[in-house]
């Protein structure tokens, strides 16, 4: 055997190993490979599966409707200013179906919102519009004093109907009683009069008894509310008894 020269018989052995090394690797490869490509098609299948489900999320209800309570509810005879500084409660607006609100003159979107959609469904009841009282309650007594409330209303329409207080006790047990809540938000700059009200936005609808018997979400079509009204309106007086 000359120099430098290895054995024969160890060649085979070396080939051997690094075919056998090679096959691994190549095993190993195919099953990652195989994996990746199982993973990669279970995941598919989940974005299919909820792709509907996501296009559908960001969108509103097309149409919300009104939510019963349950068998009437009363609520509280809370003693407000209207907007003509004088005692009011909603005893004195027996005998008409109410439409409330609760907001505030410096709301800037939710309330004119509610308070246009109001105007719309008395509108749509033409001469039974006066037979329905609409009521919009402050949250914010502070800064909505009756003459600030007055022009608010009214200039929606002159018969909408203003209430505020500054009993804060009060105020906020007739809320509660109707499952709502509000809070004064801290000042958005030095000036301590620049804040916003964060309260519930519901359109409340009660009986000519003055029990509460359907609340709207925000966003419900005024139509739907209208429909419920018409057929309180229609109903005979004494009828829910």
């Amino acid at each position: 055997m000359c120099a430098g020269q290895q054995p024969r018989g160890l060649l085979p052995s070396a080939a051997n190993v690094l075919m056998s090394g090679r096959r691994s690797n190549e095993g190993l490869h195919l099953a990652l490979t195989v994996i990746g490509a199982l993973v990669a098609l279970l995941a598919f299948g989940l974005v299919l599966s909820i792709a509907p489900e996501l296009a559908r999320a960001p969108q509103a209800t097309l149409t919300p409707g009104g939510i019963p309570v349950g068998r009437y509810r009363e609520v509280p005879n809370t003693v407000f200013t209207n907007h003509d500084g004088k005692p009011m409660s909603l005893v004195n607006l027996r005998g008409r179906p109410v439409l409330m609100l609760f907001g505030y003159t410096y709301c800037p979107d939710v309330c004119p919102m509610g308070l246009a959609d109001l105007r719309r469904i008395k509108r749509a009841l033409g001469d039974r519009g006066d037979e329905v009282a609409f009521v919009f309650v402050s949250v914010d007594p502070e800064r909505d004093a009756p003459e600030v409330l007055r022009r608010y209303v009214k200039a929606f329409d002159p018969s909408f109907i203003g209430f505020t207080t500054t009993d804060m006790a009060a105020l906020r047990k007739f809320v509660y009683a109707f499952d709502g809540l509000f809070e004064k938000q801290p000042p958005s700059s030095d000036n301590p009069n620049v804040y916003t009200v964060a309260h519930t936005s519901f359109t409340y609808l009660l009986d000519r008894e003055g029990r509460w018997v359907m609340k709207y979400p925000f966003g419900t079509p005024y139509e739907v509310i209208l429909a419920d009204l018409q057929r309180l309106l229609d109903e005979p007086v004494g009828a829910a008894n």
